[in-house]
């Protein structure tokens, strides 16, 4: 929605006109003329006024000032139709400004102030309370898009509980602050899945909790909108990753522990293992060295649960290259492998 044209406080002209006799039309002060109902000391009934900046008023006067139901025209293309109280723009009424926009509610001292809707030519529309012409209060933001918000309004923006519903079918409910999710909130995505925790200027930030639609959790830190910093992802198939996060991906130290069983502990890059790590097996062997892509590549140890040993070269999760095969009883072979073969 387009800023608010709220700062409507509307100096009117005054009139003063020197006592004469009963006459049909008289000069303003300040340049101007207002001709209708006009006794020979003052302005009573109805009145047409028009000033010369070029605005225009026309309604009843009573003793000199505006009062009862009027119409205020200004030289610019706004216009104020409604209720005028000791020569001010006081009641109920409605004020529509050149650019399109449109307010239509309740007025003090020429500013909304109450209850009333604004309408934005852009198709956005506020409405719920007033004060010193800016939202304020309870209210509802609509916007052109189809978003709708409302909640505790201040400074023209949500600020304090409030929810949204957005035109894609995503909810939110929870603290706002300058018009955005900040605080503790709730966000529910239509697809499936939702977000629980802590929101910055409208973005998942700090502790959270992300359920996925299909049926993936991640609770820990977060920023800018992904999961960043240290937390605990757990797979629908009962697969734990614990660890660090970057930008929604595992990254730096941590331990992954596969539906299997089967365990890595060690360092992540893009979400798969990547550099120096430990991967463990159900069945208890263990294997120690550098990890590529997510697989054994280059120099490792493996101690199997059989009491074998092998160190030297991996390629791809297999053994390849120079390396060294000890069995349980003290026998060793060494030489080169190739796709976990012995090459003799």
């Amino acid at each position: 929605m387009t800023k608010f044209l709220f700062s409507i406080t509307i100096i009117l002209a005054s009139i003063t006109i020197n006592p004469s006799a009963i006459a049909e039309k008289v000069e303003v002060s300040g340049g101007g003329t207002c001709e209708g109902d006009i006794t020979a000391d003052n302005l009573n009934g109805k009145v047409v006024c028009t000033y010369s900046n070029g605005d225009r008023y026309e309604g009843p006067f009573v003793n000199g000032k505006k009062q009862g139901q009027g119409t205020y025209t200004f030289a610019n293309g706004g216009k104020y139709g409604g209720t005028f109280t000791d020569d001010a723009i006081a009641g109920k009424g409605v004020r529509t400004y050149a650019n399109g926009d449109r307010y239509e509610g309740e007025f003090t001292g020429g500013q909304p102030n109450g209850q009333g809707v604004y309408i934005g030519a852009d198709g956005g529309k506020y409405e719920g309370q007033f004060t010193d012409g800016e939202p304020s209060g309870q209210g509802t933001f609509t916007y052109a898009n189809g978003d709708s918000c409302s909640g505790t309004v201040s400074n023209g923006q949500l600020n304090g509980e409030g929810e949204c519903t957005y035109s894609n079918g995503d909810t939110y409910q929870g603290k706002f602050a300058n018009g955005k999710p900040s605080g503790q909130g709730t966000y529910t995505f239509a697809s499936g899945g939702s977000y629980q925790g802590t929101f910055e200027a409208g973005e998942f930030s700090g502790q959270g909790v992300r359920k996925y639609a299909d049926g993936n959790v991640y609770e820990g830190e977060f920023a800018s909108g992904q999961p960043n910093g240290t937390g605990t992802y757990t797979f629908a198939d009962g697969s734990k990753y614990q660890g660090a996060m970057s930008q929604g991906e595992f990254s730096g130290q941590g331990t992954f522990t596969e539906a299997s069983g089967n365990t890595y502990q060690g360092e992540f890059a893009a979400g798969k293992y990547s550099g120096t790590g430990v991967y463990t097996f159900a069945n208890g062997d263990r294997c120690e060295g550098t990890f590529q892509d997510g697989q054994l590549s280059g120099q490792a140890t493996c101690d199997y649960s059989s009491g074998d040993t092998y160190q030297g070269e991996f390629l791809n999760g297999q053994k390849h290259g120079s390396g060294i095969y000890t069995f349980a009883d003290g026998e060793a072979v060494e030489g080169t492998w190739s796709s976990d073969e012995y090459q003799k």
